[in-house]
């Protein structure tokens, strides 16, 4: 059976005690209409200046909790996804102390993207692929009480996989009776790190195949992704790579991303708000290294590709 939730019902914390607000049956589809991260706040158009008015604590806004019909702690969630469908636009922003470099900039910044069905020209000499997933998917916590949904968990939650798109399967432990499946923060494309705060916040409409396996614990999130971990036209032309070494991994990556926004300056002629938001959606951080104790090495991935 398929079913439908719309934008209405969502929900801004974690609670276990949460009421339900549909009751499937393992092996339906169930598609979540989600508002974008902002629950709603931030529209096309909208200012910097507006947006830095936001309410912060309406962020996220998750549709459901959705129970499945004989989840019981101790049991598995299996989420097939299988669809999604944007709206047309998103945004991305720089909120001064947060994110990656939020140090580095005093005032807010906030971009709008116009999308078409399966790119982006939103941005000075660039066309970016989408690849649209849920920045946040999980189930109830454990814990009884309220919790915000910045910080994932065992349960899934804020985890930001972008390889979580159409195609893939993942698996949640359940802690709570039902479940209680949520899922929201649409992004229509992002870079592995996020690193302004946020990658392209969209709404959009997800859709989901709900399997449960019975008494089987896991330790947490496990996903099976599509053997294509970045666009395929990304993949037809060489990557840039700026690497750095450091004894803290943060400030390796954060140096790895001002190269970048510095190369993107450098061709583009960007401004640093604009390199910045550009590789929160698009440039790949990963690990090189941690052998070399104490000093970790990461990699930042900037698609050729990418550029008019």
């Amino acid at each position: 059976m398929h079913h439908f939730v719309d934008r209405t019902r969502t929900r801004n914390r974690w609670d276990r005690d949460y009421p339900p607000v549909l009751t499937i049956a393992p092996g339906d589809t169930v598609s979540l209409a989600m508002k974008d991260a902002s629950d709603g706040q931030v529209s096309p158009g909208m200012s910097a200046g507006d947006y830095a008015a936001i309410d912060r604590m309406r962020v996220h806004a998750l549709t459901g909790p959705i129970a499945v019909d004989g989840a019981l702690p101790g049991d598995a969630l299996e989420i097939e996804i299988l669809d999604f469908k944007h709206e047309g636009w998103a945004w991305t922003s720089i909120v001064p102390g947060m994110g990656a470099l939020g140090d580095e900039f005093a005032e807010p910044y906030l971009h709008h993207w116009a999308l078409d069905a399966t790119t982006t020209r939103s941005m000075p000499g660039v066309t970016l692929d989408l690849h649209p997933f849920c920045g946040i998917i999980g189930v109830q916590r454990a814990e009884a009480g309220e919790f915000r949904t910045r910080p994932p968990g065992p349960f899934g939650g804020n985890m930001d996989v972008r390889h979580l798109g159409a195609g893939a399967r993942l698996w949640l432990p359940v802690f709570a009776p039902g479940a209680g499946l949520c899922a929201g923060d649409a992004h229509a494309a992002q870079g592995d790190g996020e690193v302004s705060i946020n990658g392209m916040e969209a709404p959009m409409t997800v859709t989901l195949r709900v399997h449960l396996h019975r008494s089987r614990p896991l330790a947490g999130p496990y996903a099976v992704a599509l053997p294509t971990l970045v666009p395929p036209r990304y993949a037809l032309k060489p990557f840039h790579v700026f690497i750095e070494s450091h004894e803290d991994p943060r400030e390796a990556a954060r140096a790895s991303v001002r190269r970048a926004m510095a190369y993107l300056g450098e061709r583009l002629g960007l401004s640093r708000e604009q390199a910045l938001v550009l590789c929160s959606v698009v440039l790949d951080l990963k690990v090189s290294q941690m052998v070399n104790a104490p000093i970790t090495t990461i990699s930042a991935y900037l698609p050729e590709a990418i550029f008019d």
